[in-house]
């Protein structure tokens, strides 16, 4: 089930130096605004809850969504393969 944009409460993010809304649920896509990115964030193997890699969708290790006003550096494949440093909880 995916809960609507406009009623979550987002946690404040920093990934690669841009501010983004995070949210640990999958956010229904038609209810975020329009001219925001929207992407998906998954955990390590290990499930110990770190940040992974980032992705238009994530079907395993699902850990949140972020939702950002300027696009992030996906590469290849379509991922943001994350290093420490690159997701900052605020």
């Amino acid at each position: 089930m995916a809960i609507d944009y406009r009623t979550e409460r987002f946690q404040k993010v920093i990934v690669c130096g841009i501010p983004c809304d995070f949210s640990d649920m999958r956010i229904d896509r038609s209810t975020v605004p329009e001219g925001r990115y929207q992407y998906e964030v998954a955990d390590d193997n290990e499930s110990q809850g770190d940040p992974s890699r980032v992705r238009l969708g994530i079907m395993v290790n699902f850990l949140g969504m972020l939702i950002s006003d300027v696009p992030l550096p996906l590469i290849n494949d379509n991922v943001l393969w994350l290093q420490e440093g690159d997701f900052e909880w605020m």
